[in-house]
């Protein structure tokens, strides 16, 4: 994390991110990305996830124009549920991640070792997690962007 905060709206490569956290002497980028598994969700996969969160859509109406709290509920859960898994199988823009990918495996890694930060420094100052929680975004690529009206300066 304070290589992000170290430098304010400069997107880092997860691979990079880790490379440098192995070795931090390394002057130079990660190695291209090992082969893998292939992507998390095949095409006849996400079809039937579109096709049963259509089902659950169809079950959530009906159940709220019935005033049947308890099935509307039940619908949620599993609609948010399936989203999670859905989006845990692809990222942002629709692009599909793939399954044992160096670059895969690395994002996972910095977007829990961040979230597992920021957690930490809950604990001692609430503020300070709020606003890392809003300025910086992980994914394959990670970036701090906080408020320009309001520059930072970290002593790192």
């Amino acid at each position: 994390m304070s290589r992000l905060l170290a430098e304010p709206g400069r997107e880092f490569h997860v691979l990079d991110l880790v490379a440098r956290e192995r070795a931090p002497d390394a002057g130079s980028p990660a190695s291209p990305p090992d082969g893998d598994a292939g992507e998390l969700l095949d095409a006849r996969a996400k079809a039937a996830y579109r096709r049963r969160l259509a089902e659950i859509d169809e079950d959530l109406e009906d159940a709220q124009a019935r005033a049947d709290t308890g099935r509307a509920a039940q619908a949620e859960v599993e609609r948010e549920l399936l989203l999670r898994e859905l989006s845990r199988a692809v990222g942002r823009g629709g692009r599909h991640r793939r399954a044992g990918s160096a670059p895969e495996r690395a994002r996972s890694a910095v977007t829990r070792a961040v979230r597992h930060a920021v957690a930490r420094i809950r604990k001692h100052h609430a503020p300070l997690s709020e606003h890392l929680d809003r300025t910086i975004r992980t994914g394959t690529y990670c970036v701090y962007l906080p408020d320009p009206r309001f520059p930072i300066v970290w002593r790192l």
